[in-house]
């Protein structure tokens, strides 16, 4: 019996026009009117997180910034927080920076950027949330504003780039952050051992759940770890390689409402029990 399900947003539950469909909101609310936990899991930040969460009654504590947050909404308790080392992220800032590349920080509230690039417009368009520019090298921002930070977000220019860009990251700092790809250009960076996965493993404890007893979707390298825990673990067709080829359970794309269908299955087949 699935008690919990989990689902990233982007390229997962949303459609290609990055919206929550009337067929997947439906869905949803059928599952939780039996009782059963729905929670987000994604890379985004809380205010465009929040959005979501309201509109879909999610009824359960989210993941936020890749598994680096865990925060019940309805609520406002933080079950869980870390953060990269302060000394970690402005060496990381440095060798993205040597490499041409644009990144974002993420202190806690809100993102920071150089200059507000198309790449930036388009990325605030999607998550519905306006950047602050600090025109300055993001180095030197966050020297002046010394502290730990919630997650840093490569935008590179191509796939290529940011494969040979993770790797040089993986190299230079094998402790105290890990470099996971949200889509072909993305690089999410986040504490060391802080993933999706471990962060569903601790929210499955907390609410008494076991793992076969979790349903997650997801569409990226940073959802790996999330739908290996899941004793459901879907992949959406859409998804890069190494999402499709950790589980067997491959969803229609989120552009036919994929984990809707995934879900009216199971619900057909009475196999979603109360949290």
């Amino acid at each position: 019996m699935i008690r919990l399900i989990a689902t990233d947003l982007d390229d997962t539950l949303l459609n290609g026009m990055n919206e929550l469909s009337p067929r997947t909101k439906a869905a949803l609310d059928a599952a939780m009117a039996l009782g059963c936990g729905v929670t987000l899991s994604s890379g985004r930040m809380v205010e465009a997180m929040l959005p979501f969460a309201q509109k879909i009654g999610v009824n359960a504590p989210m993941l936020l910034y890749n598994g680096a947050l865990l925060w019940n909404h309805a609520t406002d308790e933080t079950l869980y927080a870390n953060r990269v080392p302060f000394e970690i992220a402005l060496g990381v800032l440095r060798v993205i920076e040597a490499a041409g590349s644009y990144v974002q920080v993420y202190p806690g509230r809100g993102y920071y950027c150089t200059e507000i690039l198309p790449r930036t417009e388009a990325y605030a368009r999607q998550i519905g949330v306006a950047p602050t520019a600090t025109h300055m090298p993001m180095s030197k921002w966050l020297e002046a504003h010394p502290g730990d930070v919630q997650k840093l977000l490569v935008i590179d220019d191509g796939p290529e780039r940011a494969d040979a860009l993770q790797a040089k990251l993986r190299a230079a700092f094998p402790h105290g952050a890990s470099f996971m790809k949200s889509k072909p250009h993305y690089i999410e960076i986040m504490p060391e051992g802080v993933d999706k996965g471990a962060s569903m493993k601790r929210l499955a404890e907390l609410l008494g759940v076991k793992p076969e007893e979790v349903m997650a979707f997801g569409d990226g390298q940073n959802d790996v770890p999330m739908l290996r825990f899941a004793g459901y673990g879907y992949a959406m067709a859409n998804g890069c390689a190494e999402a499709r080829a950790c589980t067997p359970n491959i969803a229609p794309p989120n552009t036919e409402d994929g984990v809707a269908q995934v879900i009216e299955r199971y619900l057909a087949r009475g196999e979603l029990g109360r949290l």
